[in-house]
């Protein structure tokens, strides 16, 4: 809530492109943006990051895979874009997997 979505829609604004809906980034509640992060804190000012909130419930980090965000601008500029789209693949079923043990929702199949 805070970085991604904010900074997608802060892109569209720059870019021209009109979001389909528009989002509600009012703090405090669930829907229709559940933030993992301060789900987890109960909106206080702590917070943990993705990796590891999956590690604490047992699920496999997306860092796995050899490349982090951080990482990501100098995987592009190398050519590196299939190392990519398979780190967003797995932080999205990270969040994915996170998610649905918070909300208490059975674990859909593993892709990784």
């Amino acid at each position: 809530m805070d970085f991604d979505l904010r900074f997608i829609y802060q892109r569209s604004i720059m870019l021209n492109v009109k979001p389909a809906y528009e989002l509600n980034f009012a703090r405090y509640r669930s829907y229709p943006i559940f933030d993992t992060m301060k789900e987890w804190s109960k909106w206080s000012n702590s917070g943990v990051g993705l990796e590891y909130l999956a590690l604490a419930m047992g699920i496999p980090s997306p860092k796995d895979g050899g490349i982090d965000g951080s990482q990501v601008a100098d995987f592009y500029k190398a050519g590196k874009l299939d190392d990519i789209v398979e780190y967003c693949k797995r932080d999205v079923e990270t969040t994915r997997a996170v998610y649905r043990k918070m909300v208490f929702e059975k674990p859909a199949n593993k892709l990784f």
